[in-house]
């Protein structure tokens, strides 16, 4: 990862390749779809966005500089925004709070950040694309095909990028940006391949296997301990303030700091719940949807086509074609050229109306000799769905909801209107809130978390203040309203800190269950702990594993298992361990909360190479190529990283955070 708060993180080279060459692989792959051209716009004005050659040399203050390259306010937030879109797609209630708390902004900073790098590597060596390269690769992209003669047509390009968004010059920028990159790449990454023996030792690391041999101390073989008393749990507590409760990792024993707030919210959802339509407008609303094509699902055909010389052949293709014959053989033994074949298409995506026409018109398995703009053709129909449009009653709800939250929307701002307005004329929350019929909302101390003095957690309060008032209110002095500030995608809220109650050491009967329980714990933990130091000493020595169980209390167990295996008594921890010990050393090892392992190897039982087939020497080479390979984008990173100095300082924090709507305060 370059340029971000955290610098022992890198994009790993899957996501680098999979990000250079989308746009060039998803032009090929679905153009053949009928929303090829949709998706294709989406692509482009992504990767436009997310690094496509020349994209960093736009206007604007830049939030990070690599080499002669930039990434500008503008364009982070146009990426975000995009890729925010993206996964509300793909999930319709993610929002943009979840999107900063999963640190979305970041990892878009970053993805343009090492792109702009790239960017900047290959304007320093030199490494440019042909104009032949740049026609032929034109040339091989589906998009640009004509449908009829499935070659490379010139007007069929420029129709295909105008309905893209994009002019012949933009197209050829982002193009050559693509290649020049992929050739840094590609170059680093390709035909990286480790030698056999590589594979080999890692057949017999994996598959070697331990015998090993372990005395169990557990909470069931200790000696009773005695009840504490209160000058021992008021000492425990005392040396372990910060200790974290298990449930919430905060701190166990103090009390946070809390602040009593009075909040006063304007919240969109609450106004839409008081608004009501006129049906006359729904019912308009529904018939400029139905005539723009907003709803509904369009007819869809996928159909052969055989262009034929004249009427006569055309009529006698197409009963051949009723009668089951393949229309690839049908056009061979008759002379014609190639057949058509278009698949899911709309109606306006053949490009001869008149067939068009025609084809809407027929029936699935349907054939006919129809006259075309350019002569005879036979066609068969093999695919068809009708056209699906939602009724008015279908449509209402979301209809009703649409127009009821603009409504709502405006109902909403004219009552933060006149609740500023009463403020700017020095009105306290209270009587603005009453002047302008805005409810009030008065919370006894919470702390961070939305938690009271219960310190339980009330997860409906957390999601409703947490993400964003809350932090709010820790920053706010006491005694001060803040600045209307907006929260959510339409909401606001002004709120005043009341009370400061500083954190501080919770009484002893408050805690004194949770105290005594830990206190156990680990008074179980170290009577445990000196018991397994005594009996490895025992066992190094020379004792018997039989009579150290009888003295220590333990029992004895053993295992047999591969390096990263795991078994009852035996963890992940506990196995690791072994595998670094010789065979006949004893070790102590924590196998969980209240058990002990004193581990031995009593044998080692190694891989037998000739029992592994080629296919998984094949599969270890390729899985530790691919490691290596990571390893050389990491290395990649790391040196762009340094030579165009992309460390923390080098962004620009204010104006990512301006970028990605969030308060520059924080981002600090």
């Amino acid at each position: 990862m370059l340029a971000t708060g955290n610098p022992g993180r890198y994009l790993p080279r899957n996501e680098i390749q999979k990000a250079l060459p989308v746009m060039l692989s998803l032009f090929r792959s679905f153009a053949q779809s009928p929303f090829a051209l949709v998706i294709i716009v989406l692509l482009v004005l992504a990767f436009a966005l997310y690094g496509v050659g020349g994209i960093f040399t736009g206007s604007g203050t830049a939030v990070v500089v690599a080499g002669n390259q930039q990434v500008s306010v503008r364009e982070l937030a146009q990426a975000y925004d995009r890729e925010l879109r993206n996964m509300q797609t793909e999930n319709p209630g993610f929002t943009r709070e979840q999107a900063q708390e999963m640190g979305l902004g970041e990892q878009v900073l970053q993805r343009l950040t090492i792109f702009a790098a790239l960017e900047a590597k290959a304007d320093e060596l030199g490494i440019a694309v042909s104009g032949d390269t740049l026609v032929s690769e034109a040339a091989r992209q589906p998009a640009f095909r004509n449908p009829v003669t499935d070659q490379f047509d010139y007007d069929t390009m420029v129709s295909a990028l105008q309905r893209a968004g994009l002019t012949e010059e933009q197209f050829r920028a982002d193009m050559e940006g693509e290649l020049r990159r992929q050739q840094i790449v590609s170059t680093l990454g390709s035909g990286l391949q480790v030698p056999r023996i590589y594979a080999e030792t890692r057949f017999d690391v994996t598959r070697e296997q331990r015998r090993i041999t372990a005395l169990i101390l557990d909470a069931s073989t200790a000696d009773e301990i005695p009840d504490p008393t209160d000058e021992d749990l008021a000492s425990f507590i005392d040396n372990n303030r910060n200790m974290p409760d298990p449930r919430t990792g905060l701190p166990l024993f103090m009390a946070p700091e809390m602040r009593a707030i009075t909040l006063v919210r304007f919240q969109l959802d609450d106004f839409v719940r008081d608004v009501e339509i006129d049906e006359d407008v729904l019912r308009e609303t529904y018939d400029y949807q139905v005539e723009t094509g907003q709803i509904g699902t369009p007819a869809l055909r996928s159909f052969v086509q055989v262009t034929a010389p004249d009427a006569e052949t055309a009529h006698t293709v197409a009963e051949r074609l009723a009668s089951g014959e393949a229309a690839d053989a049908i056009a061979t033994e008759l002379g014609l050229g190639e057949p058509v074949e278009l698949a899911e298409v709309e109606a306006y995506e053949v490009p001869d109306s008149s067939i068009a026409d025609a084809v809407f018109a027929m029936d699935e398995g349907e054939t006919r000799a129809v006259q075309g703009r350019f002569g005879w053709n036979a066609v068969q129909v093999t695919h068809a769905e009708a056209a699906s449009m939602p009724s008015f009653e279908e449509q209402r709800p979301a209809l009703q909801e649409e127009a009821a939250r603009a409504d709502a929307l405006d109902a909403l701002y004219e009552q933060i209107a006149q609740f500023e307005q009463e403020r700017a004329g020095g009105a306290t929350l209270e009587q603005a809130a009453a002047s302008s019929g805005s409810p009030i909302e008065i919370f006894q101390p919470l702390d961070r978390y939305g938690r009271d003095r219960s310190l339980e957690i009330d997860m409906a309060r957390y999601q409703a203040l947490g993400a964003e008032i809350l932090p709010a209110a820790f920053e706010q002095a006491q005694g001060f309203a803040n600045d209307l500030t907006q929260f959510n995608e339409t909401d606001y809220y002004a709120l005043r800190v009341d009370e400061i109650v500083p954190a501080q050491p919770r009484p002893l009967e408050e805690v004194r269950v949770q105290a005594e329980t830990r206190w156990r714990q680990i008074q179980l933990d170290s009577q445990l702990q000196a018991r397994a130091n005594d009996a490895q000493g025992q066992l190094a020595a020379g004792e018997s594993l039989d009579i150290v169980a009888l003295t220590a209390g333990g029992r004895a167990e053993s295992t047999t298992v591969r390096r990263g295996e795991t078994a009852p008594n035996f963890p992940r921890n506990v196995v690791s361990r072994a595998f670094g010990l010789e065979p006949g050393q004893w070790e102590t090892v924590q196998a969980g909360e209240g058990r002990y392992a004193i581990i031995s190897v009593e044998d080692i039982l190694p891989a037998n190479l000739a029992t592994a087939s080629p296919g998984e020497i094949a599969t270890l080479r390729d899985t530790i190529s691919q490691d290596a390979g990571d390893d050389v984008f990491v290395a990649l990173q790391q040196a762009l990283s340094r030579e165009y100095q992309l460390g923390e300082g080098a962004i620009d924090r204010r104006l990512a955070a301006q970028a990605l709507g969030e308060s520059p305060t924080a981002a600090q």
